[in-house]
């Protein structure tokens, strides 16, 4: 798992290339790179809530709550590149600009989605707060055990989207480097619980 970093930046680095091997559709909203995010996403999830769950079993209550309150930010994730749903009613597709989809406030429960997603935040923020959560990283950064080079990663792989994105828009160079920054997160949350568990089994 210490090299996949250099495997994810290789990806990084050719997707410019690797994106003109793929359809154009690709980089179209609801389109394979698109969902393969989603599942990434979610996968991030479940890997959340077993390290949540392991670190329960040793009773390490701190940090079952640091993992817990992380599993709610991966499924807003998922949602968001959902669009909240609207990847489910499609209005039509266009042959240069994808398909087009309904407005969130015509979605059955659009006038819910940004009050959830306000109040899921707010208690995010609030347990950050309440139990310290923060500290975790930052005692890990100052043991000299956070995945600093993982990080790097993801702010390197965030730049290049919004470069991809804004300035080359390239959509499928921006969809193949966000399906990366999300692997990423991933990898630095495992990284985090290998350190963690480091800590509490000595």
């Amino acid at each position: 798992m210490y090299l996949f970093k250099y495997v994810l930046m290789m990806i990084i680095i050719s997707a410019y290339f690797v994106g003109s091997y793929l359809p154009p559709s690709w980089g179209w909203e609801n389109s394979p790179l698109e969902w393969s995010q989603v599942v990434i996403l979610l996968i991030g999830a479940l890997l959340t809530g077993k390290w949540w769950q392991e670190a329960r079993s040793v009773r390490q209550d701190r940090y079952a709550r640091f993992f817990a309150w992380g599993i709610p930010l991966w499924i807003l994730l998922a949602g968001r590149e959902m669009s909240w749903g609207r990847v489910f009613y499609l209005k039509g597709i266009d042959a240069v600009t994808g398909p087009s989809f309904i407005p969130v406030s015509q979605l059955p429960y659009g006038p819910m989605i940004y009050p959830v997603l306000g109040a899921v935040v707010v208690l995010c923020l609030f347990a950050i707060i309440k139990h310290k959560l923060y500290r975790i990283p930052y005692e890990l950064f100052q043991q000299g055990r956070f995945p600093i080079g993982e990080l790097l990663l993801l702010i390197f792989a965030i730049i290049v989207a919004n470069i991809a994105e804004k300035k080359m828009h390239y959509e499928i160079m921006e969809e193949i480097v966000e399906c990366i920054a999300y692997l990423t997160i991933i990898l630095i949350t495992y990284r985090i619980k290998v350190n963690l568990e480091q800590r509490y089994i000595k």
